[in-house]
């Protein structure tokens, strides 16, 4: 598990190009992919989603 649950961190795109900030909530372990907390443009409300560890780096302001 290379991030913390609370963490915040970039999301990469299918082109890994930055798509937006993310906050970790949970790691599935046999899939390597974090379930984050994600506020899509459009929306108020962040979506949970889930991310393969390889598009999440570390979030640098």
């Amino acid at each position: 598990m290379k991030f913390s649950t609370g963490q915040t961190v970039t999301i990469l795109n299918t082109e890994y190009k930055p798509a937006g900030t993310a906050v970790i909530r949970n790691y599935e372990e046999g899939s390597h992919r974090y379930e984050v907390e994600f506020k899509y443009p459009d929306n108020d409300q962040p979506a949970k989603i889930y991310i393969p560890e390889e598009r999440l780096i570390l979030f640098s302001a």
